[in-house]
């Protein structure tokens, strides 16, 4: 787990729109797991200017390497190897820019199926086999915490956290809103996030929705759980929030937040105006 004691944690950006952006086109289904096939040293580096720009905690590029989707593209026979190419990669990268520092490795963990079709998801049996083996093969990788992310619907949220709880990991799990009080496909956000605080899951968190939906959200959720570490991490995906701007939204959870970062289209310059804005204002 991560021992700095800097508050908020930062947690870092985007990796497959920032393989995109870098000119790496990351194809569907697989999306960042073809950058470890093909070209892990440009994740590695990534994740280096993750660090330049202060992030604390790195999410391995295991969003699509679950057991799950790797068997429907005819690669599951690579299933550890690509994990622990992911969990490796960005270890090699704190070697070589903050060994000084003890960063943290979250292994991402996301939906089965693709985030923004949540009816797709497979039955029960599937989502709990699934997921529990990717939980504990990101753990046998060396992960110091599994990241259950864009969590699209309450079922697979709460299945998806309670397989990751089992591997004996902190596990930090963030959930994707399509507003202020509904998850993606509909179900009710403080509900869902009611279930995931009383798994007792390490922190619960938004991610993958726009500046604005997080922010609302966010507010509902902290005025519900006074006392549960909350975090926040949106997308940018219309690539209209550039990094000042990014920064000055930042400031609105300097005290309420404990873990802040981005998702699709946030990169290394947003997370570097994070950090330094942060600075400035402590």
């Amino acid at each position: 787990m991560q021992r700095s004691a800097r508050n908020p944690l930062i947690l870092d950006g985007s990796m497959g729109m920032e393989l995109e952006r870098r000119g790496f086109h990351c194809m569907l289904p697989l999306w960042t797991t073809w950058a470890l096939l093909e070209a892990p040293d440009l994740v590695r580096e990534i994740h280096r200017d993750y660090l330049r720009a202060e992030a604390d905690v790195l999410t391995s590029a295991t969003f699509r390497c679950s057991r799950y989707v790797l068997n429907k593209e005819g690669i599951v026979s690579r299933f550890a190897e690509l994990n622990r190419i992911a969990v490796q990669v960005a270890r090699d990268a704190v070697a070589e820019v903050r060994p000084e520092r003890e960063i943290t490795i979250a292994g991402s963990i996301a939906p089965l199926e693709d985030c923004y079709s949540p009816e797709l998801a497979p039955d029960d049996e599937t989502l709990i086999t699934e997921h529990t083996i990717h939980a504990e093969m990101l753990a046998e990788a060396g992960a110091d915490l599994l990241l259950v992310e864009t969590q699209n619907s309450q079922r697979e949220a709460i299945i998806t956290t309670r397989s990751a709880l089992k591997a004996g990991l902190p596990v930090w799990t963030a959930l994707m809103p399509c507003s202020a009080t509904e998850m993606f496909n509909g179900d009710s956000l403080i509900e869902t996030a009611r279930e995931i605080v009383e798994m007792k899951a390490d922190a619960l968190l938004l991610n993958c929705c726009t500046p604005r939906i997080a922010a609302q959200a966010f507010a509902i959720l902290r005025q519900e759980f006074p006392d549960k570490r909350l975090g926040v991490y949106p997308n940018n995906l219309e690539g209209s929030v550039s990094p000042e701007l990014f920064a000055d939204w930042v400031l609105q959870f300097a005290d309420k937040a404990q873990i802040i970062g981005g998702c699709c289209g946030i990169g290394p310059e947003h997370i570097k105006a994070l950090t330094e804005r942060m600075a400035s204002h402590s």
